[in-house]
């Protein structure tokens, strides 16, 4: 049988026709302009199926196994939406290294623009005197939903850029600083920031401001002014919040959810496989016993033509005429029953291979012949209990999602747990300002003073006016009782997931045991099916032989042909019985995959 190679990223057999992707399409252009536009998804693959009517032949379509694993691991509609499964996990991979709130935790911005303070007499009275770093853009957010632990900071680099232009007319009481009772400003301002958080629970932001003002003022010696500030800072928490591990789980959470939703992936692929073995066989099965009905039907038509001929020629009794009508009509029966089981599992067949979901006269007509014979090997190679339980430990996808969940539930405790700790911020920063303008006629300023934005920057880069600050914040509940309780909350739940596992696993050499007892059991019943049926054959055959010499009856070869059609049911619900079992068994280990050459990369 040829190895299928299957894809979990596309979910797509690489031996069956070009299919289009289901994975978004990232857009392109230029690498700041296409972080702005939607990513395209691809509309729904709905021509499934359709590869089936090139397999059809003459209204029959001969199926091998491995045909039927192909096409239906290709149509399957459970197959495609555990794919898109895959590919929302890899997403949430890539928002989780974006850092920031979960999704659906959402957060406010606001942003203010100022004057630098100390630039004219407005600058003074907004700035508040001339101190720290009055007028650079702020950002203050405030989350709507609350998010349990602590929040990863935002890791992706953010950019604002904020300009305003003004004309403001104030009412101006300090006449002594202005000289005017109405202070006429006209102003104009420039923000840009750069910010971007770490994984150590850090944040770095770069801001720049420039802003530019013409006044009114008589008492200004320089007028208008240029202000400039370049501004450094660095918060760091030291506490809740501090360290990749904390603020890396939900990425390392985002990460296991791949690895789950492929294993959850392979566990449906498993699930499609073995449900196509058990039709497929018990397709076979039905077509076999059909073909033996329709056998025993005409041996009884004929037997009935022959009956009738003898008493007409004297032969035989009357009464033999009844037996063989009653066997007969007895066979006709039996043959109509098979000829719908064959036609029901006919149907379920075509179901698992196709997903139309409409009307397809030429697949309905359509009849499906099973190429692979059901055969039951001489010898059962299996391994002991203790190998058996090892292959499911390692291979079964129940086993190993429940430690991936068991992982998941530890890493969210990590985020809780630190999130016990009170807040213990650390900040520095180093701004440079510089400020430069036209000399007033008759002012006394300072020459060095005198220029635009050019010597403004000049001041700044040269660090004529430098500020530095460190500063630490402290905030923590008293009783603390919501984070501890957040915590244990998530302990026991990661309690509870290892109890889950522990009992999977102590199910499992259960499950295993009764499964190989099954297939020995069905190895039995097998072998003394066919030697019934060779017997009964012996049987059937000597009374036939019989009658035409006239030793025997039609009474007793139709009891021995009964017989001998009750051997022969027998003996494929034997073999049927211990495929099914065998099907089982691979797939209680966990190998269904690797026992049909179906290969997951």
């Amino acid at each position: 049988m040829k190895r299928l190679l299957l894809s979990a990223a596309l979910g797509w057999t690489a031996i069956a026709q070009t299919v289009p992707p289901i994975g978004p399409v990232r857009p392109g252009g230029w690498p700041i302009l296409r972080s702005y536009k939607p990513v395209y998804v691809p509309e729904l693959r709905v021509n499934h199926g359709l590869r089936l009517h090139d397999l059809i032949r003459a209204g029959t379509v001969h199926l091998t196994i491995h045909d039927a694993i192909e096409l239906a691991l290709e149509n399957s509609l459970d197959l495609e939406i555990q794919r898109y499964a895959i590919v929302q996990a890899d997403w949430q991979v890539q928002r989780a290294q974006s850092g920031g709130p979960l999704r659906g935790v959402t957060a406010a911005s606001s942003v203010s623009v100022n004057l630098g303070a100390g630039q004219g007499v407005a600058g003074i009275s907004r700035g508040g005197g001339g101190g720290g770093g009055g007028g650079i853009a702020t950002l203050s957010g405030a989350a709507l939903i609350q998010q349990v632990g602590p929040v990863t900071p935002q890791l992706d680099p953010i950019v604002n850029v904020q300009t305003s232009f003004g004309h403001q007319t104030t009412p101006f009481d300090q006449i002594v600083l202005s000289g005017v009772t109405n202070l006429v400003d006209t102003y104009r301002s420039y923000d840009a920031a750069v910010q971007q958080g770490t994984l150590l629970g850090g944040s770095v932001r770069l801001s720049y401001h420039d802003s530019y003002s013409n006044e009114s003022a008589p008492t200004d010696v320089l007028n208008p002014t240029t202000f400039a500030q370049l501004n450094f800072s660095y918060t760091q928490s030291l506490l809740d919040g501090f360290g990749e591990k904390v603020n890396g789980r939900f990425i390392r959470i985002a990460e296991r959810g791949v690895d789950r939703s492929r294993e959850q992936y392979r566990s449906r692929v498993s699930a499609v496989v073995r449900s196509v073995l058990d039709t497929y066989w018990d397709l076979s099965v039905a077509a076999d016993d059909l073909k033996y009905k329709r056998r025993n039907y005409e041996l009884a038509q004929g037997l009935l033509s022959d009956t009738r001929k003898q008493i007409a020629a004297g032969a035989a009794p009357a009464v033999d005429l009844i037996a063989a009508q009653a066997d007969a009509a007895r066979q006709q029966q039996a043959f109509r029953v098979a000829s719908n089981t064959a036609v029901l599992r006919e149907n379920s067949m075509k179901d698992l291979l196709t997903w139309h979901g409409g009307q397809d006269e030429e697949l309905d007509a359509a009849h499906i012949v099973t190429v692979d014979t059901l055969q039951v090997p001489d010898i059962d190679d299996i391994p002991s209990v203790s190998e058996l339980m090892a292959t499911a430990r390692d291979q079964r996808p129940d086993i190993v999602l429940a430690r991936m969940q068991t992982e998941i539930a530890r890493l969210n405790t990590i985020g809780t747990a630190n999130g016990v700790l009170p807040t213990l911020r650390a900040s520095i920063s180093s701004y440079n300002n510089g400020q430069t303008g036209s000399l007033v006629p008759g002012a006394g300023a300072d020459k060095y003073f005198v220029g635009g934005l050019g010597s403004a920057l000049g001041q700044v880069f040269r660090r004529n006016f430098p500020n530095e600050r460190l500063g630490v914040s402290y905030n923590g509940p008293i009783k603390n009782w919501q984070a501890i309780a957040d915590f244990e909350i998530d302990q026991l739940s990661a309690r509870q997931s290892e109890l889950n596992t522990q009992r999977t696993l102590n199910a499992l050499a259960v499950e295993i045991s009764n499964q190989v007892a099954a297939i020995r059991q069905a190895r039995a019943r097998y072998v003394a099916a066919v030697e019934s049926r060779q017997l009964s054959e012996k049987l059937a055959a000597g009374e036939e032989e019989k009658l035409q010499y006239g030793t025997s009856t039609v009474g007793a070869v139709v009891i021995a042909r009964r017989d001998l059609a009750n051997a022969q049911s027998a003996e494929l619900t034997a073999a049927s019985t211990y495929v099914h079992a065998k099907v089982a068994l691979d797939e209680g280990l966990g190998r269904t995959l690797a026992a049909n050459d179906v290969e997951m990369k």
